[in-house]
């Protein structure tokens, strides 16, 4: 049986990886893997049509379609995308071609909101940027986004993190960078991560 280690080796070597300016400062993504042609568009944003010419250089039929939320900025392209495709909406973990896709819940910026964790990269929408965190509107869904931030920060050192907008001095970053760098991840307690946020 193949270790853990060698099985993400084959996983990153097999999968197509695209992060998309999508319109303003958002990002989409385009997941496929190469082996089987199977293809996931992730938050399509403002320019869904731009997302299918991407997926069509790399040969890749979509399949499926998912939402790191669904505030209108990131899921306005989803009918384009929809219409255009079989795809089909996804909200629960699954596998394009033989790529895991895993929807790992993190409420705070908005109830449904959700990150995307595929081999080693992860899709935060709203919840984590790089050196920020998402807004959130009370005390209870600062809550709620401190016990989600706290979730990922389990997560390896060395995973890639993928924002849903360009909000930060470079566009991706990794987990243990965030770490180290985020102001709103150098904190003990939900009481010091309050101070630092603005709600509203």
């Amino acid at each position: 049986m193949k270790d853990l280690r060698s099985l993400l080796k084959e996983t990153l070597f097999n999968m197509i990886f695209v992060q998309i300016k999508a319109g303003g400062d958002n990002f989409a993504y385009l997941i496929g893997d190469e082996k089987s042609g199977e293809g996931c568009v992730v938050d399509p944003s403002f320019d869904p049509g731009k997302i299918l010419q991407v997926a069509k250089k790399h040969g890749l039929t979509i399949k499926y379609l998912v939402n790191t939320h669904e505030h209108f900025d990131h899921a306005m392209g989803n009918d384009y995308i929809l219409a255009e495709t079989d795809a089909t909406l996804m909200k629960s973990d699954f596998k394009i071609g033989g790529l895991k896709v895993k929807i790992i819940t993190t409420p705070g910026h908005s109830d449904d909101s959700v990150c995307i964790l595929v081999g080693n990269k992860l899709m935060t929408g709203d919840t984590l940027f790089v050196g920020a965190v998402g807004r959130v509107w009370s005390e209870e869904d600062a809550h709620k986004e401190y016990e989600s931030l706290c979730k990922l920060m389990r997560l390896p050192d060395e995973t890639e993190v993928y924002p849903g907008h360009d909000y930060g001095q470079s566009p991706s970053s990794t987990i243990g960078h965030e770490k180290k760098t985020n102001p709103f991840l150098r904190h003990n307690s939900f009481k010091a991560f309050l101070r630092l946020r603005s709600i509203g």
